[in-house]
């Protein structure tokens, strides 16, 4: 589209899809895209609401690949959701265009202090505690764990992720990825496979944020081994659910 069009200002992307079920691109994707959007003049904007604050193991996932992005917005982690904020940064060169062409344009509560106390807190608590480190470190114990499961449950069809944000896919077959449920069945309010699982992990006290056919995995940047490992297991043992009727 950007090559054959010639009125594309912008590329919106998130680094790492979130709601769709943590999808991690390729390490040459992000460079490829700069690389398009500088040689069109298009802007490339990241969506980090999900991703950043340290929550795949850098403060922002677009440092995985050495990508900056024209654009960065932001929110969620900035304060660790004491107070809702949302950010939007961008480079100099954007910024400066706007001293001399003037932007009408205002926030109801914009720079309110009770908003950016918390974020000031927030960032500095990480700083202190090394959290974006350690996202990184407990995030690769995380995935060995959730990769193990995989090799046990015939059900379970991917699990992919970076830092602590994960996903566990459940498949009816691993051969042809038929999932358990589609849309029509949650639109209709049929009971899903991912739901009953996390049923049964809610009754060993571990809660799961479940989708149409996917969990995302994406505990406190605070959490511990032993966390971890009762989580894993809460989920090891809901499996079953799912693994007593994976077609043969």
């Amino acid at each position: 589209m950007i090559e054959y069009e010639n009125d594309v200002a912008a590329v919106v992307v998130e680094p790492i899809a979130g709601t769709n079920g943590v999808l991690v691109p390729p390490p040459e994707y992000m460079p490829r895209l700069r690389r398009i959007c500088d040689d069109r003049g298009v802007l490339l904007i990241a969506d980090e609401v999900m991703t950043g604050w340290g929550r795949t193991g850098k403060w922002f996932a677009m440092q995985h690949w050495d990508v900056q992005p024209d654009i960065l917005v932001t929110a969620k982690g900035i304060t660790s959701a004491y107070m809702p904020l949302g950010l939007c940064a961008t480079t100099g060169k954007i910024a400066s265009y706007f001293d001399d062409h003037f932007f009408a344009h205002g926030y109801t509560y914009e720079a309110h202090p009770m908003t950016l106390a918390p974020a000031v807190g927030a960032i500095r608590e990480m700083q202190r505690l090394g959290l974006v480190d350690r996202a990184q470190q407990m995030g690769g114990y995380l995935g060995e764990r959730l990769t193990a499961l995989k090799e046990k449950h015939p059900s379970i069809g991917d699990v992919r992720g970076l830092g602590l944000f994960w996903c566990v896919e459940l498949v009816k077959n691993r051969v042809t990825k038929q999932p358990f449920n589609t849309k029509s069945d949650k639109m209709a309010g049929k009971p899903l496979m991912v739901d009953q699982v996390a049923a049964a992990m809610m009754k060993n006290g571990v809660a799961v944020n479940s989708w149409l056919s996917h969990f995302v995995i994406a505990p406190p940047l605070i959490i511990e081994r032993e966390q971890i490992n009762a989580g894993v297991a809460a989920l090891d043992e809901a499996l079953t659910l799912a693994d007593g009727q994976v077609l043969p």
